[in-house]
């Protein structure tokens, strides 16, 4: 497993506070709970872990890793009001439901027994107790959510088809054509080169008058013979140079080649050319309501936490915050 199981614990981790926590300095206030030194910097380390982890280069990390403590304060009060919410709302969460989402965490990482789990868990420096509690406070921010925002399927078609016409330009198809192929593959054995070069070019003249797909299938040397050497759609620049020109620069139903490549000749049939064009709006509605529903979430999800930030007392003491 490339991820340990960190990664989907780095969120809501504001916890109950011990007698002993109570002594320490507290960093955020939010009405009557609080988030201490010690949890801002636990939140900091799992953070700072888990893009480690996902991290790709060593100017990616520093820069997501800056960007994660900037908005480390509002992330945690706003899980706070979240539970504040939650509270008001006597939305709870039962340990039937904290069972059936560990269940779900197991067989979303591949993890047959408890004792994988545990293990996977060790490596992240967590204990079970420590994932019950984060697995509580997500599945309580989902209730709280689908009680108070509105739903990610309740975009009507008027909603999808405004946003199409304002957008359409996003959806654009990029020219396209759609191919079959036979392929003779170049031998390795020098010798036999030239007898594969005629008989591809053999090949090109008989598919240029008989059946192509019905020669692809018993003649050609590529996966593709068993579908009549049915390539599909590809798109410009898809292919190898000298066979995307070619292509793109033929009409529909036209034969081509054999085109000499490094690993052998290519014969192909152009069925049809596909210029780029911006698809109906029923073909993208789909697509739509999901890229819409993203945005129109997100400004939901910023604007409900905005108003539950007008509404509560909070306190940030930024002389407290740890740097690490």
């Amino acid at each position: 497993m490339k991820k340990t199981i960190l990664a989907l614990a780095i969120t809501l981790s504001a916890a109950t506070l011990s007698a002993a926590q109570l002594l320490e300095a507290i960093v955020i206030r939010v009405g009557d709970r609080v988030i201490t030194r010690t949890q801002y910097a636990r939140r900091l380390h799992d953070a700072s872990a888990e893009i480690e982890q996902t991290g790709t280069s060593p100017a990616e990390i520093a820069s997501k890793k800056e960007e994660m403590r900037k908005n480390l304060s509002n992330d945690l009060i706003a899980e706070l009001l979240i539970k504040d919410r939650a509270d008001r709302l006597a939305i709870t969460v039962t340990p039937d439901e904290i069972k059936e989402a560990l269940v779900r965490l197991k067989e979303q990482y591949g993890m047959k027994t408890d004792q994988e789990f545990e293990a996977s868990l060790r490596k992240s420096g967590m204990s079970r107790a420590d994932m019950e509690a984060r697995l509580h406070d997500t599945i309580l921010t989902n209730k709280v959510f689908g009680r108070e925002l509105r739903s990610r399927e309740d975009l009507t078609d008027k909603e999808l088809r405004d946003r199409y016409d304002r957008e359409k330009e996003r959806y654009r198809l990029p020219e396209r054509a759609r191919l079959r192929e036979i392929i003779v593959i170049k031998p390795e054995d020098p010798t036999k080169v030239e007898a594969a070069r005629e008989r591809a070019t053999a090949l090109a003249a008989q598919s240029r008058t008989g059946d192509f797909a019905k020669l692809a299938t018993t003649s050609s040397d590529s996966g593709t013979k068993e579908k009549g050497g049915d390539l599909g759609e590809v798109t410009r620049g898809e292919l190898l140079p000298d066979l995307d020109k070619a292509v793109f620069n033929a009409q529909s139903g036209a034969v081509l080649g054999p085109i000499e490549t490094k690993s052998g000749w290519h014969i192909l049939k152009v069925e049809a050319r596909l210029p780029s064009e911006v698809p109906a709006f029923e073909s993208v509605k789909d697509r739509l309501r999901k890229d819409a529903s993203e945005d129109a979430w997100q400004r939901d999800y910023k604007a409900y936490i905005e108003r539950l930030r007008k509404d509560a007392f909070i306190q940030i003491n930024d002389q407290y915050i740890p740097s690490t």
